[in-house]
């Protein structure tokens, strides 16, 4: 493992866990556009503290992409590490046309897509239960098997996707990225990702008339 994967080991080794806390993931950077502006120029530089503000920032964002699009498995913090080494070593090329978060966002999506390609991403069991604990208290036990159970069975519909609706759908609908930032991200037309979203929305309503509490969870649309 390189110096520079080390230099983000520490911070993936919990991100299972931030996974499972259903709801209080940030999405999309909260710093302001100019501050991620500053970060990425002073990373530039080979300014370590900027490269460790701006993974910690987007880390919860890039490691849930990563999970939806592949299902859970040990890979998934190598993935995120992938994305985030290609990210760094690529920052020359971010011209800041995009936010930054969107044009990490697309880094994610080709680095998961290729791994999917090499294997079938993995469904989660529908009743499956996520194991690791969250910590005694942090929140309700009751609310957190409930939302345990929710990711579950989320995991095992968007397995039942083909990838590229599967791209676009966890980007729309649950990332809440606009249908005009999911075909730049994904280098396809409008067009072609609202068909997709559409032809994944259809057969995910389908698949949850057997599961109404998990269409409750996707009835809220995305973050943005």
């Amino acid at each position: 493992m390189s110096a520079q994967r080390l230099l983000f080991w520490p911070h993936l080794r919990d991100a299972a866990v931030h996974y499972d806390e259903v709801g209080t993931l940030p999405g999309p950077s909260r710093l302001a556009p100019s501050e991620v502006a500053a970060l990425v120029d002073r990373a530039r530089g080979h300014d370590g503290a900027a490269f460790r503000e701006l993974f910690r920032t987007h880390l919860p964002a890039v490691h849930r992409v990563v999970h939806r699009l592949v299902g859970p498995g040990p890979d998934v913090d190598d993935l995120v590490q992938t994305v985030f080494v290609e990210a760094f070593r690529s920052l020359a090329t971010f011209r800041g046309d995009a936010l930054f978060s969107t044009w990490l966002a697309r880094i994610a999506v080709r680095a998961t897509m290729h791994a999917v390609r090499r294997r079938p991403p993995r469904a989660a069991a529908l009743d499956e239960q996520d194991a690791g604990a969250l910590d005694a208290g942090a929140v309700d036990p009751e609310r957190t098997a409930a939302a345990r159970e929710g990711l579950a069975i989320l995991d095992g519909l968007l397995a039942e996707l083909r990838p590229k609706r599967r791209a676009a759908f966890v980007l729309h609908v649950l990332e809440g990225y606009s249908m005009d930032e999911v075909a730049a991200i994904l280098g396809a037309s409008t067009a072609a990702v609202k068909v997709r979203v559409h032809d994944a929305r259809r057969h995910i309503e389908q698949r949850c008339r057997r599961h109404p509490g998990l269409a409750e969870l996707l009835g809220t649309g995305g973050r943005r």
